[in-house]
């Protein structure tokens, strides 16, 4: 491990609770993390405040016991997502754009946004291009309503909760709660996502979900292209490309299909037989 050359000790004491406490499998207590870390119990206590101000720390009152907060499980989800995702979806994208010649893009959904984390750009002069870090209103684009297709209609409902209006960014987005759910439930069985100049004048696109070992949805991919270059003979082709594109990524993070998840599995809800989830009762 690299040693800093400036290293802030509170900080560093608090790292290393952190590692001791990753360590039991039913938590520990401050006299337990006193002895082991060979640090006074009221500086144990302060840090563990401290921490669990920020979730990073839980604290069992049955037992006295304290162990790792949420927000650890929460960083854990990034980690996998932002490196599995982009390490192994990068080769996918530039074989993607080889295959088609158009720009193909892969994003995270972020509450009513979709954050792009990675784009191979068609290497024809008129192409569309969004640059990697750049949010985008998640109902007007294709890689958004690709992963927001995945949500039950209640857990759709929370993430717009309060907006029964949405942000009109073109003419052509929808900007109806009600519609966006009624559209969402042709993607469902689609399996794909399209986006007529919703979200840019001129630019179309087609997106489709990606799923992990778990078979949740945990980004989407799609392919872009100018107007000029919409035929319907073009967009079943780029489907086509797009749909087994996602298959294999989805593979590489571990997705096998229907049979390994649990059609009973909390908050997953039931599965079609083309890989889409119908959304559960509310």
């Amino acid at each position: 491990m690299a040693q800093a050359k400036y290293p802030v000790k509170s900080l560093a004491k608090a790292l290393r609770l952190l590692d001791a406490l990753g360590r039991p499998d039913n938590g520990t207590s401050i006299a337990v993390l006193s002895k082991e870390l060979k640090m006074g119990k009221s500086t144990i206590h302060r840090l563990l405040a401290t921490l669990r101000e920020f979730d990073l720390v839980w604290f069992d009152p049955s037992t006295s016991n304290y162990a790792l907060g949420a927000r650890i499980l929460r960083w854990s989800d990034l980690l996998v997502r932002q490196n599995l995702l982009i390490r192994h979806g990068w080769a996918i994208l530039r074989e993607l754009v080889q295959a088609c010649h158009e720009t193909a893009s892969l994003a995270v959904l972020e509450g009513t946004e979709v954050v792009f984390i990675a784009r191979c750009e068609s290497t024809q002069r008129l192409r569309m291009s969004e640059a990697v870090g750049s949010r985008c209103p998640a109902h007007c684009t294709a890689l958004g309503k690709a992963m927001l297709a995945a949500l039950s209609e209640k857990d759709f409902l929370k993430v717009y909760d309060g907006m029964e209006t949405l942000k009109a960014v073109t003419a052509n987005s929808i900007t109806s709660r009600e519609k966006l759910w009624d559209h969402l439930r042709k993607v469902q069985q689609e399996g794909v996502a399209y986006d007529f100049e919703e979200n840019v004048v001129g630019g179309v696109c087609i997106g489709t979900a990606v799923r992990n070992h778990t078979g949740n949805v945990v980004a989407a991919m799609s392919l872009s292209l100018p107007t000029q270059r919409q035929r319907g003979d073009i967009l079943i082709t780029l489907k086509e490309h797009l749909l087994r594109a996602a298959s294999r990524l989805s593979s590489e993070l571990g997705y096998a299909g229907d049979a390994e998840i649990s059609s009973t599995s909390p908050g997953h809800g039931r599965r079609r037989t083309d890989g889409t989830r119908q959304p559960t009762a509310v």
